[in-house]
């Protein structure tokens, strides 16, 4: 029996929303032009990633440059159920910051407990 991936959230499709979300771990997110659909992220190591947003998920069309690092070449044609998975397979600062970002918001939250 086959398993069908959780869907996508409704804001994956808002590429506003999703820039918002994002646009503080990479260097930039827009439309490719000349591909309706597709996304393009760049890292801030600047490699710069394809991709599409499918029911199944998040796939990596495509990693650029050609010369990129091979672990981040190998997300190419990889699907994700959501869009950390492979920014932190492509990007070290990306999961840094990923990282700093949920410590500080537990410290936020710890805060606030400690404040009732």
């Amino acid at each position: 029996m086959p398993v069908n991936a959780p869907p996508v959230p409704a804001f994956a499709e808002d590429i506003n929303q999703l820039i918002k979300e994002y646009e503080t771990f990479v260097h930039a997110i827009t439309l490719d032009e000349t591909n309706k659909g597709h996304i393009l992220i760049e890292t801030k190591e600047r490699a710069t990633l394809t991709v599409v947003i499918l029911p199944s998920g998040w796939r990596v069309i495509r990693v650029q440059p050609d010369d990129a690092p091979l672990h981040v070449k190998l997300l190419e044609g990889e699907t994700y159920e959501q869009p950390e998975g492979f920014l932190m397979a492509a990007s070290d600062e990306f999961k840094r910051l990923w990282h700093a970002s949920l410590i500080e918001k537990l410290g936020t939250l710890d805060r606030f407990a400690f404040d009732e």
